[in-house]
Order: C-alpha cells, then sequence, then structure tokens
C-alpha cells in the first residue's frame, strides 16, 4: 500500500493557494507554511484524506495535544493542507480533488 505524508497548513485559510491573492503554494514554500503532521498508508489520495478526517484518527480529541504542540489549529484535513506521496509529489487539497504543487526547488541555484 502506498504511503503518504501529511502537511497541514500553519494557518488555513481554506481557499486553494493563488486564490484570493493568496501566495501561491509551491514546493519551495512548503516548508515555511505548513507543518509536517504524519505518515500513513492508504490507496489513494482520497483515502488518505478521508484517514485524515477529525471522526477518523481523533474521535475524541485524542490529537488536541499533538495539534497544539506543532501550531496547528485544525484536526480535519481541508483546503490547502498538502500530501506527498511516494513518487514525491506534493498534492494541495482543493474544494474538489488535488492540485499538484509546481516544483521550483530545481529552479534555484
Amino acid at each position: 500500500m502506498p504511503g503518504y505524508q501529511i502537511f497541514y497548513a500553519r494557518r488555513p485559510t481554506f481557499h486553494p493557494s493563488g486564490a484570493f491573492g493568496i501566495l501561491r503554494l509551491t514546493t519551495a514554500t512548503i516548508q515555511s507554511t505548513h507543518v509536517r503532521l504524519c505518515h500513513l498508508e492508504a490507496d489513494r489520495l482520497d483515502d488518505a484524506w478521508q484517514q485524515m478526517q477529525a471522526e477518523h484518527w481523533s474521535p475524541n480529541g485524542e490529537a488536541r495535544p499533538l495539534l497544539e504542540r506543532l501550531g496547528l489549529s485544525h484536526t480535519s484535513m481541508s483546503v490547502g493542507d498538502v500530501i506527498r506521496d511516494e513518487d514525491g509529489t506534493y498534492w494541495e487539497c482543493l474544494d474538489v480533488g488535488w492540485s499538484p504543487l509546481e516544483d521550483d526547488t530545481k529552479k534555484r541555484n
């Protein structure tokens, strides 16, 4: 089963990046805008998203201490959060579906 890295937005806007003048999220900016929360195994991105809904991984608030320690304010994966797949592609969660992040790390010298 594929493995995924889960990254939550430090300051969630619940809008896809680039919308409403929000800075466009890229692979080079993710370290300053997101926190790596965990690794999980799932068949697809949508399955990973489902596992990261509060009713599945923190039904009684078990995640609250971890989230507070990481400086995060939301439990369920939401618009603007990111999943990294085994191929190294980062996927931004949208209102419906996913969008791959631009890989601008190779443009840096």
